[in-house]
């Protein structure tokens, strides 16, 4: 059976011939609200060959309500080749080609996105950097607990997005459990060597 693509996605995606295109230049804001995935770490488990559990669920709602785009070191035909092989919605795709996350995100911003509106989903501290320089929303992933992440971002963290409570004490309680995880992983390394 064929997937039907959210209007974002067919709009931003499809060339002329049929291919995604490469780059923000094609993306068109459709709505009030951009959620910038930091590439496939985030959703995908490469162990284990598939999406983290949640990710399909969360992606699908994300999609009703934001412009969903995904950043990647590849083609953004491949990102979406391997978006599909997994069953994911598809969703927007913009190839880093070798650039920062930050520059990236001020790509996307130029189409019109407020910043207050727009959330960054990342998994380590140059993603939290990226959306702290261009001011806007950060929603972590954090490694060994993907799928309650996945979990909490549909259920907690976009509803806060939508009604603008995002930003100030549950912004905060994200940041502190990034940030100690973050120095847990430091200490670990350390000791170790």
């Amino acid at each position: 059976a064929s997937r039907r693509r959210p209007e974002f996605c067919d709009a931003s995606l499809q060339a002329e011939g049929g291919g995604p295109m490469e780059g923000a230049q094609q993306i068109e804001k459709r709505k009030g609200f951009l959620i910038c995935l930091s590439g496939p770490g985030c959703a995908l488990d490469q162990s284990r060959g598939r999406a983290f559990a949640g990710v399909r669920e969360c992606l699908e709602q994300l999609c009703r309500v934001a412009d969903v785009v995904e950043l990647t070191a590849t083609s953004t035909r491949a990102a979406h080749s391997e978006w599909s092989c997994h069953g994911l919605p598809p969703c927007g795709a913009l190839a880093t080609k070798k650039r920062d996350g930050a520059a990236c995100l001020a790509e996307l911003l130029a189409r019109g996105y407020d910043r207050r509106k727009t959330l960054y989903v990342g998994c380590g501290p140059r993603d939290l950097a990226a959306a702290q320089t261009m001011g806007v929303l950060f929603y972590p992933i954090l490694p060994g607990r993907e799928a309650a992440c996945w979990q909490e971002l549909g259920e907690e963290a976009l509803p806060k997005l939508l009604h603008g409570i995002f930003a100030g004490p549950y912004q905060q309680r994200l940041l502190a459990r990034h940030n100690s995880l973050v120095k847990q992983w430091a200490e670990s390394e350390y000791e170790e060597i």
